[in-house]
């Protein structure tokens, strides 16, 4: 016995030393032993324990594998990541963040080929096509190298203080667009469970995010201060968490949650988000446009090329990419301006005071037959990137709305914990902190999905038919499972990634958490409703679903994003920089940064 214990206590001697051994001795039973590293969320790294357990308990003893779960904070995983990956005895699997992915691609295994249909057949697009990579041209294609798959996604989501808004005069519905008719007639109950006459509605409710009965805001496209917002005297008002608000209705729910603009308000600010993201992909636009499709990329956000969607029950192709263009589909860059394969697509900066495309030199104009297909009904103008990122820097700074607080309104605490104190009333932020919430919070709250740009046929407060709508979307930090590159035990870590991919999404949905497969959609929100109700739930699948990678994710890392970023955060949100001053100015330093990952 001592002898055994001795052995034991040498061999883990060993296996320190050397920071990880993978087959240090044999897994229980003479399985080989598996190290897995992962991050995330306190939420997060209780799944991954889980699925641990899970695996062996059950399909572990058919893979004759036993796994090790080394479980490192989501602040430190970089840097070990950084360690382990280059080392000949590191994590046979390891889970990381999108945030970091590309530049440790160079250590990870090419999963090209290497699992079987059923983990690909059910993903989301969007979920799996971020860890596909082309180290030399920073692209991330179809068919450019995969290096990981999408264990787990985190959404960004909308959290609301429904005690606020109710002490605001709010009513607070849940109710399905499509279901709307039915509730106003008062044979449906929404999913608080009460009907239209349990509320004390005695109109009609249109299908909006926010509602209200009369005067509601309309930003005007020149004044962005909130000037024109009068306080709704006499107004029914009503919030509804199953659909989406428009620019001008979380705008106008904000000021009514904003104490500099209603006295009466119990929170100190409206509506808090650090990310551009939603604004400006709900319209087709983003921060980076790749000119040529091989990783020749720019700083987009000042384009002030109009953005373009495909009409319901319609189909567009586009005349330079090929693309099929589905209903709800935006159009690319290429497609939008006047440009022939072959053309040469570039940009034109003046020396920071403007920015537009050019086509072999000459200032880009729209395609004339997006303007014909516009006017045939097929497509839908929406605004340019500069507009929708212009909407999102208003919300707080110089001649903003000022309903978002500044940051260092936080006192070196999170926006989470400022939006538990009860002193917020929405807040964008990630689906996983809802247990902090829970937690720490003395509020019935609810999450709703974020903001979309949309546009109604008329001004009446009661219209609710949508002359223009962008898409739905969100931002999500993705976390990824890979396979170390020198791993000697690469068959059992490929079985243990088909497992966490397939059973173990099941697994993820049958205990409440988001999978990355559609097929335990319905599963992981019924559970999940166990845990934050069946409204939030759906809110929190339908974002995952449309959501994208941040930012960070576009390059093998921020270097390049600190250029405009950094004055953004710092000066416009601080309403040190008006957003005139700072849209050009960081154009061409942002570029060069961009052409460096390239040289």
């Amino acid at each position: 016995m001592k002898s055994k214990i001795l052995t034991k206590i040498i061999c883990a001697a060993v296996c320190c030393s050397t920071l990880f051994a993978t087959g240090c001795g044999d897994g229980a039973g003479g399985k080989a032993t598996l190290d897995f590293m992962y991050t995330g969320t306190q939420e997060i790294l209780e799944l991954f324990s889980g699925m641990i357990r899970e695996y062996n308990n059950t399909q572990g003893d058919v893979d004759n594998v036993k796994v090790m779960g080394m479980p490192v904070n989501s602040g430190g995983i970089d840097g070990k990541l950084s360690n382990v990956l280059p080392s000949s005895n590191g994590p046979d699997v390891v889970i990381g963040s999108d945030e970091y992915f590309k530049k440790h691609t160079r250590n990870m295994t090419d999963l090209t080929g290497l699992f079987s249909d059923n983990v690909f057949a059910g993903l989301y697009k969007d979920q799996e096509s971020r860890y596909h990579y082309d180290i030399q041209n920073t692209t991330s294609n179809a068919d450019d190298a995969l290096y990981g798959l999408p264990a787990v996604n985190d959404p960004t989501v909308l959290y609301y203080n429904k005690t606020a808004l109710e002490a605001a005069g709010v009513v607070c519905i849940s109710v399905d667009a499509k279901d709307i008719a039915a509730f106003n007639a008062g044979t449906l109950a929404d999913y608080n469970g009460k009907k239209k006459a349990d509320y004390g509605l005695t109109v009609d409710i249109p299908a909006k995010g926010y509602f209200r009965s009369n005067n509601p805001y309309y930003c005007d496209g020149s004044d962005f201060s909130g000037s024109l917002w009068r306080y709704p005297t006499g107004s029914v008002l009503v919030f509804n968490d199953r659909i989406s608000c428009s620019w001008d209705e979380i705008e106008d729910l904000g000021m009514l949650m904003t104490k500099t603009k209603n006295k009466s308000s119990t929170t100190d600010y409206g509506y808090y988000t650090e990310w551009w993201f939603n604004y400006c992909w709900s319209v087709g636009g983003d921060c980076l446009q790749d000119m040529t499709g091989n990783g020749d990329f720019t700083y987009s956000l000042p384009s002030t090329v109009p953005n373009y969607i495909v009409k319901e029950g319609k189909t567009y192709t586009g005349l330079y990419t090929g693309t099929n263009y589905a209903a709800g589909e935006t159009i690319e860059l290429a497609d939008v301006i006047d440009a022939n394969v072959g053309d040469t697509i570039s940009y034109n900066s003046e020396n920071d005071t403007d920015f537009y495309y050019t086509v072999n030199g000459t200032k880009a104009t729209v395609r004339a037959d997006i303007e014909q297909k516009e006017a045939a009904d097929v497509l839908k103008e929406l605004p340019c990137t500069q507009e929708a990122f212009k909407r999102f820097c208003m919300l707080a700074g110089e001649g903003g709305l000022n309903i978002c607080p500044y940051p260092s309104a936080f006192n070196g605490t999170t926006s989470v914990q400022y939006f538990s104190s009860g002193v917020l009333a929405m807040l964008v932020q990630y689906y996983s902190n809802y247990k902090l919430i829970q937690d720490s919070s003395d509020f019935d709250w609810g999450i709703a999905p974020l903001p979309v740009y949309k546009e109604y046929t008329d001004t009446d407060p009661y219209t609710d038919e949508v002359a223009a709508m962008g898409k739905a979307a969100t931002h999500s930090l993705g976390y990824y499972v890979a396979i170390r590159k020198g791993t000697p035990i690469k068959d059992q870590s490929v079985k243990f990634v088909e497992w966490l991919m397939t059973k173990g999404q099941k697994y993820a949905a049958d205990n409440g958490y988001v999978s990355a497969q559609q097929a335990d959609q319905t599963t992981a929100i019924d559970k999940l409703a166990n845990k934050i109700g069946k409204s939030s739930a759906m809110a929190v699948l339908e974002s995952s679903a449309v959501s994208k990678p941040g930012d960070w994710w576009y390059m093998p890392d921020r270097a390049w994003i600190d250029n405009w970023a950094n004055p953004l955060n710092q000066k416009v949100r601080y309403g040190t920089l008006t957003f005139d001053d700072y849209i050009y100015g960081y154009t061409e330093v942002s570029n060069r940064a961009l052409k460096a990952y390239k040289e």
